[in-house]
């Protein structure tokens, strides 16, 4: 009885307010995705899709249709309500991994004149969506941009584009050596971004570590 008042309250809220889908624009649905939109994430099984020096990185979905045109939106045409959508999607996967363990969730960082450009960083607003539904918890500064990179989509080799341009803050590695660390990002295409963390981790003997993806996209 109380859930159907609930969808009441949310259809006339939505009339008033106009929500529609944030991808095909259509006004059937009382969330952010319309059922349609949803049926066409393409979910991949919930074995590791690489293993790189003894670290399982799993991706949740191809980057492909609704997922893509989620990230795209969120990153190039600033609509931070798609970051909500995201990280649901990528909950929905975690919860199949059936991971126990108390993750510290990172992310790759932006070098700073980035995040000013465009305001934020895409990737904090999915992880503070995404950590509320696994009920973990983030660190923001754990790993430090340190230099400016192109886009790895744009870079002709993006390991040599991303090598050593991250570092872990020093000032927290005795503190998170025993910890279980979950990096999370959106898309890996090379993996090479990934494997420049990972690195990064294990030279500072932080070896528990699992990635975790949105999405992955053919080379």
């Amino acid at each position: 009885m109380f859930y159907g008042f609930k969808k009441i309250i949310s259809l006339i809220s939505n009339l008033i307010y106009n929500q529609k889908c944030l991808i095909c624009d259509c006004a059937k649905t009382d969330d952010l995705l319309c059922k349609n939109c949803l049926k066409s994430v393409h979910y991949l099984s919930s074995f590791p899709q690489k293993i790189y020096n003894q670290i399982p990185i799993f991706c949740a979905t191809l980057y492909k249709d609704t997922v893509k045109k989620l990230i795209q939106k969120l990153k190039f045409s600033h609509n931070k309500k798609c970051a909500i959508p995201l990280a649901r999607i990528l909950f929905s996967y975690f919860e199949k991994l059936n991971l126990k363990d108390d993750f510290i969730i990172v992310y790759p960082p932006s070098f700073f004149t980035k995040n000013f450009q465009r305001g934020y960083n895409p990737m904090f607003l999915i992880v503070k969506e995404f950590s509320k539904l696994a009920d973990l918890s983030y660190k923001k500064d754990l790993i430090l941009k340190i230099k400016p990179t192109k886009p790895q989509y744009k870079a002709k080799n993006r390991h040599k584009n991303i090598k050593d341009s991250f570092k872990i803050n020093e000032k927290y590695i005795e503190l998170f050596k025993d910890k279980k660390i979950l990096i999370i990002d959106d898309i890996t295409t090379s993996g090479a971004t990934l494997e420049e963390l990972i690195n990064c981790f294990l030279n500072v003997g932080i070896k528990n570590i699992i990635c975790l993806t949105i999405s992955k996209a053919s080379v």
